[in-house]
């Protein structure tokens, strides 16, 4: 029987808790990538999040050591007692994020890939080649050599979790283009840095799915932010108001001639702090 893991004993940012809270139930593959010392996909096998839990990273030397880790405190089901219980299983990719290969588990499986701690401009390549090489294998098992990548048209089979570390206004407008919808997102204050949590759906035709997310339907991407300033009690009023005022101070800052929208991008957030505000 393997050691027991304990998160409690454990320094795990609030980041990670909060993306932790924000998986649901029903997804058959969640990949955690990026994933370093693998905390994240732990508190998933914790709790039996998924049938089986991914972790990805390109860092050779460390996922060897993740798997010898994995295999203390997560041993095979067939070297554990309890044989009978439905646990989560686990598996250790050493390759580009960009790679998933989700298509070799079949047409129906839902993954929910989880990405957070890395800069915005690399998030959105990753996600763009990861639903690019989703739809191209889609293509090539139905048939389809035209390479419509339409998303709307797209079954619900893959959903994204995403904490870019910088430039959320470029992240949301380069994904909602790229079709995805938002399920749920959260602002988060850690260590006197705010970051956003966004649960992306790839399509419209998912927005009936699972009632007990944030919004029972899924809505637009907005490139400011939408459900997160929605229900805001005094404290997180405070703390949304004080990260309004860093992100336009920051945009204020940038030179004309390097951000041509500048401008609108600092009234939409300035309207939003005005709401809050009224």
């Amino acid at each position: 029987m393997g050691a027991i893991f304990e998160a409690s004993a454990v320094k795990i940012s609030q980041r990670l808790q909060q993306i932790n809270q924000m998986v649901e139930q029903g997804y058959d593959h969640i990949w955690d990538c990026c994933c370093d010392h693998g905390l994240l996909g732990m508190l998933l096998l914790q709790r039996n999040a998924a049938p089986k839990v991914h972790f990805v990273d390109c860092v050779a030397p460390l996922m060897q050591q993740l798997s010898l880790e994995l295999a203390r405190f997560f041993p095979p089901h067939h070297e554990t007692e309890n044989t009978d219980l439905a646990l989560s299983e686990w598996q250790v990719h050493c390759l580009d994020v960009a790679a998933l290969p989700l298509a070799q588990y079949g047409k129906q499986a839902k993954h929910l890939v989880i990405i957070a701690g890395v800069g915005g401009e690399l998030l959105v390549e990753l996600v763009r080649s990861i639903v690019a090489n989703q739809q191209t294998q889609r293509d090539a098992q139905s048939g389809n050599k035209l390479g419509n990548h339409d998303l709307s048209q797209s079954t619900c089979q893959l959903e994204f979790i995403l904490c870019p570390v910088h430039h959320n206004y470029h992240v949301r407008s380069a994904l909602a283009e790229l079709g995805l919808s938002l399920k749920d997102e959260y602002l988060l204050e850690e260590n006197q840095r705010f970051y956003e949590i966004l649960h992306l759906t790839q399509a419209n035709a998912c927005s009936k799915t699972n009632t007990s997310s944030k919004t029972t339907e899924a809505v637009p991407l907005s490139a400011t932010g939408s459900i997160m300033w929605q229900g805001l009690d005094a404290d997180k009023t405070n703390q949304a108001k004080r990260y309004l005022d860093q992100t336009i101070g920051h945009y204020q800052r940038i030179p004309e001639h390097r951000m041509p929208n500048k401008s609108q991008i600092v009234a939409a957030y300035q309207h939003i702090l005005q709401q809050l505000n009224c």
